[in-house]
């Protein structure tokens, strides 16, 4: 059995190895890592702060 492949940021590709590393993930698939400026590139905050919008596909979270 193979192991599965390491996540990589969208943004700036790093390799994520342990979930501690994640930023935030879209249902849509999209991951970034913990860097602010990867954050602002796929993700935005709405609702004053109480919601999260993925850049990607749209849902509100």
């Amino acid at each position: 059995m193979t192991a599965p492949a390491p996540r990589r940021c969208r943004a700036c590709r790093r390799e994520i190895r342990e979930l501690a590393g994640v930023g935030w993930e879209c249902e849509c698939g999209v991951v970034v890592c913990t860097d602010a400026d990867c954050f602002v590139e796929y993700f935005k905050h709405v609702a004053g702060g109480e919601g999260t919008r993925c850049l990607t596909c749209g849902l509100v979270t």
